[in-house]
Parts: structure tokens; C-alpha cells; sequence
């Protein structure tokens, strides 16, 4: 018993010791997000982790897993090889089911600087819609590796819905 609780224990810091912290940025690059993404699992085609939105003053974060995926670079705002999440943010924002969900698109790396401004295509983008199948409108911005920055906005990658 005592050498399955060293495995397991081991185990578990390894995944968190590979665990990828991403800063979400706005479309302009001028300002970081609140919230910010951990992607704990990364391997066989499946990406996990979660959103995390404590750092935002909500209460929970939000879990997010998907599957690699590539989106070509046809027009999209964020295009090249990443992971296709869907992302309870909603649903943890208001501490109840919504019926909304928010589903994004996000480059496993993080969007190119020169001279300390993004260049290239953006490292992330969503879209929101609802249960009932109605869009609701999309965002996108930059992506930066590592812990955030204490000068974080209020706003999400979600963004502000009218409800």
C-alpha cells in the first residue's frame, strides 16, 4: 500500500511539475486578462487543465479539456497547430449552470514579441454561444508563457455578456 501511495505521489507532482501556464492578452497586446489558463495534461491528443478565475476574485475555476487541433491559416484571427477547449467559465462565473458555453482555440506556445510588442497571429480565440444554439460573439487575443503579472484587467477571455 505504502509503495502505491509513493507512485501515485510521484505521479502527481510530475504532472504538475509539466503543468504550462498561459497569460491571456487583449487584441491590442497592451493589457493581460484576469484570467489565465493551466494546462495540466498535455498528451495522446488530449489537452486538460482549467481556467483559472480565483485570480479574477470568482470563486472557482473553470475546468477546460479538448483535443489537438490545427486551424489554417485561411483568415482566422489565431491559426497553426494548438488545442481546441471547451471551457466551463460561464457556468463557474455564476456558480450555476447558464446553458452557455464558451469553446476556443489556443496555440500550445506563446504569440511572438519584437521589442517587447505581440507580432503575428494572434494565440488565442473563442466563441460563445447557448443552449439554444444562438452565438453570442467571440473574442481573441495574445498568449504569454508563465505566471501573470499583478497589473491583470477585470475582463476575461469570455468577455462581458448582456443577460
Amino acid at each position: 500500500m505504502k509503495k502505491l501511495l509513493l507512485v501515485l505521489a510521484v505521479l502527481s507532482l510530475g504532472s504538475l511539475a509539466s503543468a504550462q501556464t498561459f497569460v491571456f492578452w487583449n487584441s491590442a497586446g497592451t493589457s493581460q486578462l484576469c484570467n489565465f489558463i493551466r494546462i495540466t495534461y498535455n498528451s495522446e491528443g488530449v489537452v486538460a487543465g482549467y481556467d483559472d478565475l480565483v485570480a479574477c476574485g470568482y470563486a472557482h475555476n473553470s475546468p477546460v479539456v479538448g483535443f489537438d487541433a490545427s486551424v489554417p491559416n485561411d483568415g482566422a484571427l489565431a491559426h497553426g497547430a494548438g488545442a481546441v477547449l471547451g471551457d466551463a467559465i460561464y457556468d463557474a462565473i455564476d456558480n450555476e449552470y447558464t446553458g452557455l458555453q464558451w469553446t476556443w482555440f489556443m496555440q500550445l506556445k506563446p504569440s511572438k514579441q519584437k521589442n517587447g510588442h505581440f507580432t503575428g497571429p494572434y494565440g488565442w480565440m473563442g466563441v460563445a454561444g447557448t443552449l439554444a444554439g444562438a452565438f453570442l460573439g467571440d473574442n481573441y487575443g495574445y498568449l504569454s508563457e508563465g505566471d501573470p503579472g499583478a497589473n491583470a484587467t477585470s475582463g476575461t477571455t469570455a468577455g462581458v455578456l448582456k443577460r
